[in-house]
């Protein structure tokens, strides 16, 4: 450990706040070994997901680094650290809750063609989304798959009609609907964490 390391081992939380104030990396450090796991057990209590917990905390650093030019802590720094944990984890859930609310119109939308969101420009960029990913299916599970939703046709339907097993029909319509439910998902999760 360097002399810099132990010398900043006896400062206040608002001693290294000031210091990283001017770029002080040394106290940055610190200040991060005081509370990167208090904060960590905080965020992973209120989460139940480890990886969750990890890049809440981590982003939280990250932000005081960025901002730390500007950066005013108003109340005793671990009550700011506290808080600012529980927001982002607030942040989350509520984000989560939008994804889940769209992921069931998604799957609405899949078994009857119709969304069920209640604001017309989410509905639109819902929409929008399930297209796109819609269109980059490969092309004959693409046809399938809208064969089965906007032709409202069975299976075996579909199977005479292409000359195929009806057993091949329902693997490609099921793997569409898998890779759908995963790429908008990951698609919603995005859409909506820079909302």
């Amino acid at each position: 450990m360097s002399i810099d390391k132990k010398l900043y081992r006896g400062f206040s939380d608002t001693d290294l706040v000031i210091r990283i104030g001017s770029a002080d990396h040394a106290a940055f450090s610190e200040l991060f070994r005081r509370y990167k796991d208090p904060l960590y057990f905080h965020a992973r209590r209120m989460l139940g997901d480890n990886d969750q917990a990890k890049d809440i905390v981590q982003d939280l650093f990250a932000s005081i680094w960025s901002k730390r030019d500007t950066l005013v802590i108003p109340v005793a720094v671990n009550n700011y650290l506290y808080g600012s944990v529980r927001n982002r984890i607030l942040d989350y859930i509520a984000h989560q809750k939008v994804i889940n609310r769209y992921t069931e119109s998604f799957d609405l939308f899949l078994e009857n063609g119709v969304s069920s969101t209640d604001d017309l420009v989410r509905e639109k960029e819902l929409t929008r989304i399930i297209e796109t990913e819609i269109s980059r299916l490969p092309e004959k599970m693409r046809e399938i798959f809208e064969m089965s939703r906007n032709g409202e046709l069975s299976y075996k339907q579909i199977a005479v009609q292409l000359n195929l097993s009806e057993h091949t029909i329902k693997k490609q319509a099921q793997r569409a609907i898998k890779i759908l439910r995963l790429k908008i998902k990951v698609n919603l999760f995005f859409t909506f964490f820079i909302w």
